[in-house]
């Protein structure tokens, strides 16, 4: 049974409330960072932080928090407000019609002022759509609102000050309000009326606030925070309520579940210089455009690849199978024993393992968009070969290592949403991800067993990388693992198993096919 996770959840109620299509719109879920954030250019990208634990302390968009248990409302409390927010802009907001009025401007201010008439109208839409929603995001503004307000106050020292200070919130609160009118009925096509508008908030030194809602993408939101809030409580009711309270109970379920994966491979990475074990970020609509832009070659590479025997054929008996009507009274009518009367369904195979893994390092940007439709054709056909009896993981390293699916998970949304998630970035421990496949096949007592290493071959990262890769490769393959490097000039080196380089697609699809006939032929 495939277990639901707070992502998927996130996913399915951000993209009903945007009433868009995953494949429009990029959806990162991620633990690296404090506030939710959105790139409107070239693609509409959405990346939501994730609750993390951060020196014994639970952290989320600001606030830390002693216990999960006592916190979780709150956390997710936020964290939806954040999925809301982030779907009102992926329905309402185009950066495009503000293009011309920022040209020349300064960019911090700018996008500040975009992004104030473009909240205000988020806001609109999400109570005349989902007013339940909307009514308890309210509440959390309103919170922040006080909070923020008691801090001004014990920051404020002179009483003179504070006299001053409320007559002038109170003539600011006015023009918000009268801005605010102006936005709502504001057309975005109107040029002239659009930049009257946002020229009144961009020469204002008052009316964008220094204070920041956490669930808000801001761009001027730190990366650091100096600051933390301390165990605030946020109440809320009704179908909002229902909501957290499930991804409350996901979330457990799921900490559970990663917890008992990276368990087994504590084990088994301690003389490694990886920086962290981890799983990869999701991004459903990444794998969707790669799936649409390889189906082809999807259903090429995994039907050729299941019809490859990869046992000796030891005389099936051909009285087995499925039964050919046509052919059996045929048979009857000439008396022609020779005639195959049953279908034999099945093609003989026996359990294999399987590595994959992919470098993400830096030196792999050039062709790492090519190169990932490989890797996905690839995980495709490694899930239809080893569905029934075999085994396999897919993963990415550079400095660190990530788990896209692991041996024992599914084949399911969330593996599929990691290889979206995919990125660029760091160094290339080549040495150290062979041996860490090499011990992940090796807890299991299978024969036939490969990794499949998508890379360029740059070792980077360790002091006599190139020997340690060569060394680990050496090791796998002493142990009967074959090691098959895609991505790697021919001639480049013989320390494989097997290597080709990439060609394209279409080419190193047929290539693999090839080299997979004639690796478990040699095998047999």
């Amino acid at each position: 049974m495939v277990k639901e996770t707070i992502q998927d959840m996130a996913h399915q109620l951000f993209f009903d409330i945007c009433e868009k299509k995953p494949i429009d719109i990029d959806m990162f879920f991620l633990d690296q960072i404090h506030f939710p954030r959105i790139e409107y250019e070239p693609r509409m990208t959405v990346y939501i932080p994730m609750p993390r634990e951060v020196q014994g302390l639970q952290v989320f968009e600001g606030t830390a928090f002693t216990r999960l248990e006592d916190s979780q409302e709150t956390i997710f409390a936020l964290y939806f407000a954040s999925v809301c927010h982030t779907a009102g802009h992926a329905k309402l907001t185009d950066i495009k019609k503000y293009k011309k009025w920022m040209e020349g401007k300064n960019k911090k201010r700018a996008l500040e002022t975009f992004e104030y008439i473009e909240d205000i109208r988020v806001d609109e839409f999400l109570k005349n759509n989902f007013p339940e929603y909307y009514s308890e995001i309210k509440k959390i503004e309103e919170f922040y609102n006080t909070l923020n307000e008691k801090q001004e106050l014990i920051d404020t020292k002179k009483h003179s000050k504070k006299i001053f200070s409320q007559r002038f919130v109170k003539d600011v609160k006015i023009e918000r309000e009268e801005l605010r009118e102006k936005i709502l009925s504001l057309n975005l096509d109107d040029e002239k009326k659009l930049a009257k508008i946002a020229d009144r908030i961009y020469e204002s030194a008052n009316i964008i606030s220094d204070q920041k809602l956490p669930y808000v993408d801001h761009y001027s939101h730190p990366k650091r925070i100096e600051k933390w809030n301390q165990d605030i409580i946020i109440n809320t009711d009704g179908r909002f309520q229902h909501i957290i309270q499930r991804f409350s109970e996901i979330w457990i379920e799921q900490l559970k579940r990663r917890a008992k994966v990276k368990k087994k491979y504590g084990g088994i990475t301690e003389d490694l210089e990886f920086d962290k074990i981890d799983f990869a970020p999701e991004n459903i609509g990444e794998y969707l455009r790669l799936k649409n832009a390889t189906h082809l070659f999807l259903k090429k590479m995994s039907s050729q690849i299941k019809m490859t025997p990869n046992v000796m054929d030891e005389g099936m008996p051909e009285d087995m199978g499925l039964l050919q009507m046509q052919a059996a009274i045929q048979a009857v009518a000439s008396q022609n024993d020779r005639i195959q009367i049953f279908e034999q369904d099945d093609y003989r195979r026996i359990e294999e393992e399987w590595a994959i893994v992919v470098d993400t390092s830096s030196s792999m940007r050039l062709k790492f968009d090519e190169m990932k439709k490989f890797a996905i054709c690839l995980g495709e056909a490694a899930n239809e070969v080893n569905s029934k009896n075999g085994k396999w993981g897919f993963f990415t390293f550079n400095n660190n290592f990530t788990i896209v699916k692991d041996h024992y998970e599914q084949y399911d949304q969330n593996s599929k949403s990691r290889i979206g998630g995919i990125e660029i970035k760091g160094l290339s421990f080549i040495a150290d991800a062979v041996k860490l496949c090499s011990r992940i096949l090796d807890r299991e007592n299978i024969e036939r067993r490969y990794i499949f290493l998508i890379t360029d071959g740059q070792a980077l990262g360790t002091a006599d990388a190139d020997e340690k890769m060569k060394l680990a490769i050496e090791e796998a393959r002493k142990k009967g693992i074959s090691v098959i490097a895609i991505g790697i000039p021919q001639g480049v080196t013989k320390i494989y198993s097997m290597c080709m380089p990439y060609e394209g697609l279409r080419k190193t699809v047929a290539k693999f096919l090839n080299a997979y006939t004639m690796l478990v032929g040699d095998d047999l």
